[in-house]
């Protein structure tokens, strides 16, 4: 065998070394109809020879599936602003090079229906949607749209394919309310699983209304989305009247949008949504008011892991409006709460933000920079926090100190552990002695920066009576304090004396800085 291709190779260039001379010889008397014979046989000679020299490639020995994993990995990931979570939205045009590579890549990547399931439309890209529909074949579609308005392609196949298992709209800046409920979210949506709406539209003015919002609620994907498991609208104007069994993500959320529908319609979503596990409501108008009539009962949602609302808008305080939806939510014992971006001379210490089943937490956190006060409750157990982010910009350390205070009254007693990080000293946003005095059960206080210690010192420090056997002491529970590196040795020297005057109180405190035993 390897003697018969030995001979039958120089057989070969012996043939084609001999065709050359020949047309070497005779070209210039040659018709143009035999050159143009000889150019196309020569064309598919060098194709044939190509296409065997691919073949003996190492790459194309792989076998076709280790081949077409190579090419699932081809296409970059589409950026998904605003969504935490995994998403099938690909880059479909970088698929296009591995086609024009070799007609078995070619043949082999056409056979991947998978592989040209996302249509995105950028402001660059979107003259291949036709194309990428015909070749992802029957495979759930995923739609990316990143530009001012979809190409009438795209909104065919929104209005034709059952199959859209993910959409993403980023843009959508020329579609009008009506448009974008009655066009392109009308689609059937029993494959629908991801639905992600942002819109970028300029704020109106006071009195400019959208002419063409009638109602704040919109029936959307033909009424029916029951695989439909994340939900984002940002900058959405109306909420989807659906009943929504599968839903566990919710974010709702606007910048420069004005809302059209009522604190009303969204109660009503969210008794309809009672397998949510994560919700997430920023932007929302602080007028928006519980309805009169209330609404009856309350949406149970004994699923849900994180609550975050925040960023509410308007002269009017923001915690009406955040107590107004934690009090008809049925929140479980296991629920992450966040409230954030309240103004801090907003609340006073007649302000009621407690949680029922939170009263019981243990853990105490309290953060301050520059710019804001963060406070959490949490009860490590159970899962379940309480965390309150509040603006401090122009509040006096007298806000600051009534915050403090109207925050930690309702779980005052149930505190055991208490973690203080600051960037700024002290005095400048609390009293150290009245604030640990709100915590007479503490048992173990930790501070992260070492210009918070001083006072704390200062505050732990028995004050003797007139007699000799009496005396007061702040967290008389206290066992462990725990401290940062950086102490000078003064303030290790009055640490000493103090751990000393407590032990002779019979209150022994164990102190450790940077975890080494003082």
């Amino acid at each position: 065998m390897v003697s018969s291709v030995t001979i039958t190779q120089p057989a070969v260039l012996h043939d084609l070394n001999a065709a050359v001379e020949d047309v070497l010889r005779q070209r210039w008397s040659l018709s143009m109809e035999t050159l143009t014979k000889i150019q196309v046989a020569l064309h598919l000679a060098s194709s044939l020879v190509q296409e065997t020299m691919n073949a003996h490639c190492p790459i194309n020995k792989l076998p076709p599936e280790l081949l077409a994993l190579i090419f699932s990995a081809v296409p970059s990931s589409l950026s998904l602003p605003g969504y935490a979570g995994p998403s099938s939205a690909t880059q479909t045009y970088d698929l296009l090079p591995v086609t024009h590579v070799c007609r078995g890549w070619r043949a082999l990547a056409l056979d991947m229906p998978s592989l040209w399931s996302t249509i995105p439309e950028t402001a660059t890209a979107c003259a291949a949607t036709s194309i990428f529909r015909a070749r992802a074949q029957q495979a759930p579609l995923v739609v990316y749209v990143d530009r001012g308005r979809p190409s009438a392609a795209l909104r065919d196949t929104l209005g034709q394919s059952e199959k859209i298992a993910e959409l993403h709209l980023h843009d959508l800046r020329e579609h009008t309310p009506a448009e974008l409920s009655m066009d392109l979210l009308a689609f059937p949506g029993r494959w629908l699983e991801r639905a992600i709406i942002r819109r970028r539209v300029a704020r109106p003015g006071a009195n400019e209304v959208d002419p063409t919002m009638v109602k704040g609620i919109v029936e959307l994907f033909d009424g029916s989305a029951p695989k439909l498991r994340n939900l984002v609208l940002h900058d959405v104007p109306f909420l989807p009247s659906n009943s929504f069994e599968s839903l566990t993500h919710l974010s709702v959320s606007f910048v420069s949008s004005p809302v059209y529908w009522s604190l009303h319609d969204l109660f009503d979503l969210l008794l309809h949504t009672p397998m949510l596990q994560d919700v997430r409501i920023s932007g929302l108008p602080t007028h928006l008011h519980p309805p009169d009539p209330p609404i009856m009962g309350s949406a149970p949602l004994p699923f849900l892991r994180r609550l975050e609302i925040g960023d509410c808008r308007g002269q009017d305080s923001s915690l009406n409006l955040m107590r107004s939806i934690l009090a008809f939510i049925v929140l479980p014992s296991h629920c992450a709460i966040r409230l954030y971006g309240v103004d801090a001379h907003r609340l006073s210490p007649s302000t009621d933000i407690r949680i029922p089943f939170l009263e019981t937490s243990t853990a105490l956190t309290i953060d301050v920079t520059f710019t804001a006060l963060a406070l959490a409750a949490a009860n490590p157990e159970t899962g379940s926090s309480l965390r309150l982010e509040l603006s401090t910009a122009g509040a006096t350390r007298t806000l600051l100190q009534q915050s403090i205070e109207a925050f930690v009254a309702g779980y005052a007693t149930a505190i055991r552990h208490v973690i203080i990080t600051s960037q700024r000293v002290w005095p400048s946003w609390c009293d150290s002695n009245l604030f640990l005095c709100l915590l007479p059960n503490v048992t173990h206080l930790e501070l992260c920066d070492a210009h918070l210690v001083d006072q704390c010192i200062d505050a732990l420090r028995p004050c003797m009576g007139p007699d000799v056997e009496s005396f007061r002491v702040i967290c008389p529970s206290l066992e462990v304090l725990r401290l940062p590196v950086g102490l000078t040795n003064l303030l290790t020297d009055k640490l000493r004396v103090v751990l000393d005057e407590r032990a002779r109180c019979g209150l022994r405190l164990i102190c450790t800085v940077a975890d080494q035993l003082l």
